[in-house]
């Protein structure tokens, strides 16, 4: 019956199986793969089934791997090495990353890898997520910022432990605490040299590119280009650029600044009110994709405190 059932969705039982075993041993020999989300997470849980089976090391459990892995010249030497460099690690030996949908069927796509190999894609994202927010910490320090500063901020990293430092998010602090938890002071330094390369690369573009500005030059010629279609909906721009939904650094460091306003506000009596104290809040309108904005509920950018 159960050979039924997987015939009915056009796969057989066996072949099922050979191509879950198929990725598995693509896995063990280069520590990623990318498919899609169901035979990922099927193949993960083979995975941490095959890495115990090598960790315990017994003949049964050895033959018992080598029976299920293919091209066992090579897969069961890569075994003995995920063994040995989870030897300390009580589980969660692979990692899924959503990787968005599959060109042509739509299939949701995902990065099926070993957690702690040499790319590892979260360490990657993580370190780029500390440079961008210690890159608005400095902008919130000052707003030109030197290339002393830069350095000063990763000494000062560096000298102390990056996943206990209050100044990062509560998430990105959990996420370091994950990545240097069974690697030691060894991936602890490779990510602090990373998020300083990714620090100094914001910094560098920062400095070549200037702020986001309109493209004024490519603006005409696209109008003289194309004088029959009308004018463009959406004006070219210059200089860095941010991601959809996401705020430019200087505008993300001055939200939640308290300012007092220089000129007081004529009420509608004719009287004047004192001066007040603003927080400056989010914009009023988002960029959620390239042309595409979308207008919030709030009414300004700043906000009476109380």
């Amino acid at each position: 019956m159960k050979g039924l059932a997987f015939r009915k969705l056009g796969r057989s039982t066996s072949h099922r199986n050979h191509l879950l075993r198929n990725l598995v041993t693509s896995l063990l020999e280069h520590e990623r793969i990318v498919t899609t989300v169901a035979k990922a997470k099927e193949a993960s849980r083979l995975a941490e089934k095959m890495i115990t089976l090598g960790k315990r090391g017994t003949p049964t459990a050895l033959s018992s791997a080598q029976s299920f892995l293919f091209n066992t010249g090579t897969s069961m030497p890569r075994l003995s090495e995920m063994a040995a460099r989870y030897a300390e690690r009580p589980g969660g030996y692979t990692r899924v990353h959503l990787m968005g949908h599959r060109k042509g069927d739509h299939a949701p796509r995902a990065v099926l890898e070993l957690v702690d190999n040499p790319t590892d894609v979260k360490l990657d994202m993580t370190a780029r997520t500390v440079a961008r927010e210690a890159y608005t910490l400095l902008h919130r320090a000052q707003k030109n910022i030197g290339w002393d500063a830069l350095q000063a901020l990763l000494q000062k990293q560096a000298s102390l432990p990056i996943e206990s430092d209050t100044r990062f998010h509560p998430l990105t602090r959990k996420n370091m605490a994950k990545i240097v938890r069974y690697r030691g002071e060894a991936a602890r330094a490779e990510f602090v040299q990373k998020a300083q390369q990714y620090l100094e690369r914001m910094w560098a573009q920062d400095q070549l590119e200037g702020k986001r500005r309109p493209d004024t030059a490519r603006w005409d010629a696209m109008e003289l280009s194309r004088p029959s279609r009308g004018r463009t909906l959406t004006r070219p721009m210059t200089g860095a650029r941010v991601h959809a939904g996401e705020l430019e650094t200087h505008v993300a460091a001055s939200v939640g600044t308290e300012v007092e306003e220089a000129r007081p506000i004529r009420r509608r009596d004719g009287t004047i009110a004192p001066a007040r104290r603003t927080r400056t809040s989010k914009p009023s309108v988002v960029r959620l994709a390239k042309g595409v904005f979308a207008k919030r509920r709030l009414r300004g950018t700043t906000t009476p405190v109380p």
